[in-house]
């Protein structure tokens, strides 16, 4: 064991901290991080505590930095580390110690809520509920209701940014234990309905709403050259027909007049069709707004429940 105990001790070294510290943060090491849960031993409370720590600077750092590129895929490894460590089993936190994580990882996140730019977050967010999930596995005595609400905020922006995420922040949200108060009344009240939604393709939406809009701009194009092409034929077949006389028939004339008719239907096809396709995309787009306006109202309907319900918290 001493080996992997002095591998444990390394993670934490002070000078490497030090280091850390005073160097920029996209040039900063991190020596803390965990490239291996199954060569760790079973951890004190503390040094776990330690470890999670310094995971949670790094990331509230990273995502509150300014005018520098985050470096979202590294962010989502570090919380994809924490929350492999967090169920390996071998951090041996206890009430107090998930007490005190939950409540950092929470506040990190409520910065993104009033963040100007939110994508960082939200890009995370996912890794946020997996987290949640892991630990929620181990510790049902934590008051979740604020991390929830957090989930539910993010959940409703990942898809108003159409990232595909937000269904997975949904199912961690659904495979959170019963026991825990807010989810009793999520399950009970709000998360039948997004499934029904979800089984219903609303994650397509965004897809089909794309196509019907690719399709009507091909539609307008189609039309607006349709229309020169008759305004040329008719000024050409004008010219042509004060030019005759009106003794002589014209084969090709009258051709050309049947050739234009044809223009007329082809563009009153298209006309149809665009009438369709645009009713079927305002359709799709109020779906859209539709389940969007739902998530926000099931989030303000669950956080007003939660303060009915909890009169005398702070």
């Amino acid at each position: 064991m001493m080996p992997q105990l002095a591998t444990t001790a390394n993670i934490m070294d002070n000078t490497h901290q030090n280091q850390r510290l005073t160097k920029p943060l996209t040039e900063r090491e991190t020596p803390f991080r965990i490239s291996s849960v199954e060569q760790l031993p079973i951890l004190a409370q503390d040094e776990s505590c330690r470890i999670i720590k310094q995971y949670f600077d790094y990331v509230e750092s990273a995502l509150t930095q300014k005018d520098r590129a985050i470096d979202i895929d590294k962010l989502r490894e570090m919380l994809n580390e924490l929350s492999g460590f967090i169920r390996s089993g071998k951090s041996q936190i206890k009430a107090e110690g998930y007490l005190r994580m939950l409540k950092r990882l929470t506040h990190i996140y409520a910065l993104g809520v009033r963040a100007q730019d939110d994508r960082a977050f939200t890009s995370t967010a996912v890794n946020f509920a997996d987290i949640l999930k892991a630990a929620s596995q181990t510790d049902t005595g934590y008051d979740y209701s604020e991390s929830v609400g957090l989930l539910l905020y993010y959940m409703n922006k990942l898809f108003s940014y159409r990232e595909e995420g937000w269904i997975k922040v949904f199912e961690y949200l659904l495979s959170m234990p019963d026991s825990i108060q807010v989810m009793q009344m999520l399950k009970v009240q709000h998360l039948q309905e997004i499934q029904n939604w979800i089984e219903e393709g609303v994650d397509n939406l965004f897809a089909i709403w794309d196509e019907q809009l690719e399709v009507i701009e091909k539609l307008n194009s189609e039309i607006s050259d349709l229309d020169k092409v008759i305004s040329e034929r008719n000024s050409v077949l004008l010219n042509r027909t004060a030019i005759l006389t009106s003794s002589v028939v014209s084969l090709s004339l009258r051709r050309e007049k049947q050739s234009i008719e044809a223009l007329y239907a082809e563009k009153e096809r298209a006309i149809e069709e665009l009438g369709i396709k645009t009713e079927l995309a305002s359709l799709l787009e109020c779906n859209i707004k539709e389940f969007t306006d739902r998530l926000t109202e099931i989030r303000r309907a669950t956080l007003i429940q939660l303060v009915w319900d909890n009169p005398d918290k702070d």
